[in-house]
């Protein structure tokens, strides 16, 4: 009988060990599945423009980033033309910035990113990994660092050019304790928290979202603040299934304390819009407050973080999913009504 016992949990032993060795095979080999994502170091380039042979470091970067280099001279910091006839021609405009600002801008930016590149192309590499898995004929776009400044044309955080090319700009990830934020954001504090490195892979996938709902068939027009709040909870919950390592505060944009205020206040808040109306306005300003960033959402205890509409929103796509159980590519074309009409969405008190 010992015998039978002894040999019964032998074997027990044996089969939870080899359900775990391949439970932790899979899900080791899902996390080291990276695609290989090489950041083209733009602003290290730049840094090495010589404007004592100013026609020489030209070609050289015109031969290398081609259009890439116009874009950024013309649109992306506002330095002038490249066209020598133009009356404002871009060459003293660069020649001063390359001798001022950049150099002093880029010491900064050596101590604080540089040496965390090939971790940010990991990071990249595996929102890349799952987002092929979900949009298979999706390919990686390629990546330019830049250096834009907050003076230029258009310092934005991370941005696309065609189809396939992302841009992002070093000085928006350097740290929230970087002396200069706190005279940039003076009266926007709460923006502050965003300039962090690890909202460089959410921004850039969120770049990517914006191109995959470019390329989807025109997408129902509903002007109510319901449909805009599920319309845009559709990001964040695309950010669950490409970046699931990532914190939700991260993806939203809060800090861990609104989240946890949010999550904590949930049944309030649904109570709110139910109470005031507002769930159906077609109020520009109404869909604005409730929906976009800011310090807090205007008619909400100060506690609150910004666009807690998106925020609830986010809350009926999961409680869509967990019945619905939809493809990412079918969930982001599904119909708002029909996402809330589905959804059951009911906070608990």
């Amino acid at each position: 009988m010992s015998s039978y016992y002894s040999m019964f949990r032998i074997s027990l032993y044996l089969s939870i060990m080899c359900a775990l060795i391949l439970f932790y095979s899979c899900d080791r080999a899902d996390r080291a599945v990276a695609v290989p994502i090489k950041i083209q170091r733009f602003d290290l380039d730049l840094k090495k423009f010589d404007t004592t042979n100013f026609e020489i470091s030209e070609k050289t970067m015109i031969q290398k980033y081609g259009d890439i280099y116009t874009f950024y001279i013309e649109k992306l910091m506002g330095l002038g033309s490249l066209d020598t006839k133009n009356s404002y021609y871009y060459r003293p405009h660069l020649s001063r910035f390359l001798s001022e600002e950049y150099p002093s801008i880029m010491d900064t930016l050596d101590q604080y990113i540089t040496l965390n590149v090939s971790e940010i192309e990991n990071d990249l590499g595996i929102c890349y990994h799952h987002l092929s898995k979900h949009f298979p004929e999706k390919k990686p776009s390629t990546i330019y660092s830049f250096f834009i400044s907050p003076n230029g044309a258009n310092p934005a955080a991370a941005f696309s050019y065609g189809q396939d090319t992302i841009g992002f700009n070093w000085f928006n990830y350097i740290g929230k304790t970087f002396s200069l934020y706190k005279t940039l954001y003076e009266g926007y504090s709460y923006m502050i928290e965003w300039n962090q490195r690890d909202y460089l892979a959410r921004n850039i996938m969120l770049v990517e979202y914006n191109l995959l709902r470019e390329k989807q068939a025109a997408k129902e027009v509903h002007s109510e603040l319901i449909y805009a709040m599920i319309e845009k909870g559709k990001e964040f919950y695309y950010l669950d299934k490409i970046c699931p390592e990532m914190k939700d505060a991260i993806k939203i944009g809060y800090t861990e304390a609104q989240m946890k205020w949010c999550e904590e206040n949930e049944y309030e808040i649904w109570a709110y819009f139910k109470e005031n109306k507002v769930l159906y306005s077609t109020e520009v300003m109404v869909l604005k407050r409730m929906t976009e960033e800011g310090p807090t959402t205007p008619g909400m205890p100060s506690e609150s973080p910004g666009m807690v509409g998106a925020w609830t929103g986010w809350q009926i796509i999961k409680a869509y999913q967990s019945g619905a159980n939809k493809p990412l590519k079918e969930l982001l074309a599904a119909s708002p009504k029909e996402i809330l009409k589905q959804s059951n969405y009911k906070p608990k008190k």
